[in-house]
């Protein structure tokens, strides 16, 4: 509950804000005293310019991150829900009907795990996201590079997902339970329908969180490497070096754009960065208490099968008296047959 808490309260912060003040981000690119002489110039710290202070520009950090925060964690759950619904159809069919086919494939699917999506997907998008710098231009619009760099951040983990979930799926399908439900006549459909999907269910709730978090740090890594959610401002500049800046807000554009000041001005990439770690922190609360409520549940029909045991056990021939077997009780016996 703490963790849905806290992605609800970022998420429903970043749709008001966008509603109220249409994105708009305020900027403070000068400080003057109460006399109107001048103080200091941007960048300021938390504490010239509560709360989060700004960035090399003036723009106030705590808006950019409320601006972003929709982005970040709308994109992360996006993804992971069109990577488990592609994936779950193809796992499900694949481990009912498939089993051998997915043996054979397996191992060249496990390799895969091996390859680095991240440059993967930098080497992908790059010509899409990353602005022509002469020009000034993108090669395509904002919806465009957006879809675009969804379905490709979708495609590179169905394949591994989808091999969990058909490997999930003939795991349950060995159950011994399974087998009484082939002896009673229940046909492929019907214990797929009745047993095999509500089974699955916790298994994907469980899945799905993980792609989340595998989402978020796919998009830090896109972002360390200067490829941000819907496109990269790029300002070539031979002497005060090469700018990059998000078009989105998103916080892992944000992290990119600014990490070059982490040794110098350290508050500006490292607030996007603690609200990134929040994210994945309040996800992993998710799961975690996910995985516990899975367990309660299974708890209480263990202890139920113990008890019962248990109370099997403590009879004995004590608690029961024998009726003897008398010479009229066989009479009677012998004269009804």
């Amino acid at each position: 509950m703490t963790g849905l808490f806290i992605i609800v309260l970022l998420l429903g912060s970043s749709i008001y804000y966008s509603i109220a003040h249409d994105d708009a981000v305020p900027q403070t690119s000068m400080l003057y005293d109460q006399d109107g002489n001048l103080i200091d110039r941007s960048p300021f710290t938390p504490l010239q310019v509560a709360p989060f202070g700004t960035d090399k520009y003036g723009y106030h950090l705590f808006d950019q991150i409320i601006i972003g925060a929709k982005y970040t964690i709308g994109i992360a759950f996006l993804v992971a829900s069109m990577r488990l619904a592609l994936s779950f159809v193809a796992g499900v069919v694949g481990g009912t009907y498939f089993r051998r086919t997915l043996r054979s494939t397996s191992g060249f699917v496990d390799a895969m795990q091996y390859i680095p999506i991240s440059l993967l997907c930098y080497f992908i998008l790059s010509g899409v996201l990353m602005e022509n710098g002469m020009e000034g231009t993108f090669q395509f619009s904002f919806f465009e590079r957006m879809v675009f760099e969804i379905v490709v951040l979708t495609a590179v983990a169905i394949p591994t997902t989808t091999t969990l979930i058909s490997n999930e799926t003939h795991a349950i399908w060995g159950k011994g339970f399974i087998e009484g439900a082939k002896t009673l006549g229940g046909s492929k459909v019907h214990i797929l329908t009745k047993h095999i999907l509500p089974h699955l269910g916790p298994r994907m709730v469980i899945i799905f969180l993980q792609q989340m978090i595998n989402v978020l740090i796919l998009l830090l890594h896109l972002g360390l490497l200067k490829l941000f959610f819907g496109g990269t401002f790029f300002n070539p500049d031979p002497i005060l070096g090469d700018e990059y800046r998000s078009v989105s807000s998103e916080w892992s554009g944000l992290i990119g754009s600014t990490f070059r000041f982490l040794p110098y001005d350290t508050w500006i990439p490292l607030v996007p960065i603690l609200f990134f770690v929040l994210v994945i922190f309040s996800v992993n609360l998710l799961l975690e208490g996910f995985k516990q409520l899975a367990e309660k549940q299974i708890m209480p029909r263990s202890r139920q099968v113990i008890q019962s045991d248990s109370y099997k056990k403590s009879f004995d021939s004590s608690a029961f008296y024998f009726l003897e077997r008398t010479d009229r009780g066989e009479e009677r016996k012998t004269a009804s047959r």
